[in-house]
């Protein structure tokens, strides 16, 4: 291998890491690592080498660009070696195979398949099992041996001697990045901190010192399709959020080091103080009957008046709720969408102890070309303050709403709202019949 020049490359090589590079990690499960690299090339020389790579390298991606010199060709050799496959190169040779729990034997190795090695002995064949073989003892000493994948390329240098600079860039698999939220509801439930981070995993077998590292939010297409360890908290500056073309880019603020199947947190953004909306849902469609606890949806505006008005990653959300003493308790979590800047995020909790909701099928008549229910409804609040309610119905086909004792709300063809507040510890209670006819 060619002797390195400068710091960068020489611990790379030495300690098998990459140093300095850039990375933009996207959600797809894969990275793009844009790697400095040098070579001091002695008189006659033309030909490079790299071998600090990710084993999830993308193989067709790799492409160096050079300061001073040109590209005439790239290699790219996976002839690593494994001895499992060298062993077809000791077929018709004597060697020593020692079984688990068992003496050893000496033959001619004449066979070898997945599952099981063949040798040849003086008044016998036997076949062994791969699973109960120890160890296996061949002759000879390996040549050229390559115990890692390598980039090699032919150049043209522009200069007789000196270093050659550039940059390596390339694609690889197993880099993922998610955003994950908090958001801390205050004890008299008028407001919450809103924390907004990214968990970050480098699942490769390459350490990374001194990366810079970029975030990409937005599913990017690959090959003609659209793709949908223990923790370490890591203080740096929040990233800076930067528009990449159709997609978001968040920039963290200084240069990490990102070890090999590592996981790292990071804020997006500061911490900020939001409010919220917090309304009980109980959503039904035509026929059914039930009584259970109402779901609980908080929505949260992305707007500058609500101290956000930023773009907000699809990622996980977790609540937790500041109890009497300070304490915070965990009380549920939800998946939300990408949220652009004046959107809501919306987020449902899980199910409220105690508001309940009851509906009942009151009468029902399906006639060959029509058919008419009446529909009750009721929701009791027990809590110790008002509440809001939204009672969703989903109405299939071509039909109409009569005799509501509640205004509602036409969503789409199939969805209405009855909106309500419900008073502490009350109970209110929506009748409505719909009627659906066809040729």
């Amino acid at each position: 291998m060619k002797k390195i020049i400068g710091i960068i490359a020489f611990m790379a090589l030495t300690l098998g890491q990459s140093n300095h590079a850039t990375m933009t990690m996207y959600k797809d499960g894969f990275a793009l690592i844009k790697q400095p690299v040098a070579w001091n090339m002695q008189p006659g020389e033309t030909n490079i080498s790299w071998d600090v790579l990710p084993s999830g390298l993308i193989k067709d991606s790799p492409f160096l660009t050079l300061d001073n010199a040109t590209v005439n060709m790239q290699r790219l050799n996976q002839d690593v070696f494994h001895f499992a496959d060298r062993l077809y190169d000791f077929l018709g040779q004597t060697v020593d195979i020692k079984l688990i729990n068992d003496k050893a034997m000496t033959g001619t190795l004449v066979e070898v398949t997945d599952n099981t090695i063949t040798i040849q002995r003086r008044r016998s064949v036997i076949s062994f099992n791969r699973d109960r073989i120890d160890y296996i003892n061949a002759p000879g000493l390996l040549e050229n041996v390559m115990y890692k994948p390598s980039l090699t390329w032919d150049i043209s240098p522009n200069k007789k001697l000196g270093p050659v600079r550039g940059n390596l860039i390339y694609l690889s698999k197993g880099f993922d990045w998610n955003a994950i939220y908090r958001l801390i509801l205050d004890e008299s439930g008028n407001g919450a901190e809103f924390l907004a981070e990214a968990y970050i995993r480098n699942n490769s077998n390459l350490d990374f010192e001194n990366v810079s590292l970029q975030l990409v939010e937005g599913n990017l297409k690959q090959n003609g399709h659209m793709n949908v360890p223990p923790l370490m908290m890591k203080t740096m500056n929040p990233p800076q959020e930067n528009q990449l073309g159709d997609y978001h880019i968040y920039q963290l603020g200084s240069k990490i080091g990102l070890m090999g199947e590592e996981s790292i947190t990071t804020r997006l953004y500061v911490s900020k103080r939001v409010s919220f909306q917090k309304t009980y849902l109980f959503e039904n469609d035509e026929r059914s009957q039930r009584e259970e606890p109402l779901a609980i949806e908080y929505q949260i505006a992305n707007i500058q008046n609500n101290n956000l008005g930023v773009p907000l990653p699809q990622g996980k959300i977790q609540l937790y709720q500041t109890g009497n003493k300070g304490n915070v308790e965990f009380v549920g979590e939800d998946e939300i969408r990408q949220v652009p800047k004046g959107a809501t995020a919306t987020l449902v909790s899980g199910r409220a102890f105690d508001v309940m909701g009851k509906r009942t099928v009151l009468n029902y008549d399906r006639q060959r070309k029509s058919e008419e229910g009446t529909i009750s409804i009721e929701v009791k609040n027990t809590l110790d303050s008002e509440i809001k309610i939204r009672m969703i119905e989903h109405i299939y086909g071509d039909w109409v709403v009569r005799d509501a004792s509640a205004n509602y709300v036409k969503k789409d063809a199939s969805t209405i709202h009855f909106p309500l507040t419900i008073p502490a510890n009350g109970s209110q209670t929506v009748t409505y019949t719909y009627r659906k006819e066809w040729n």
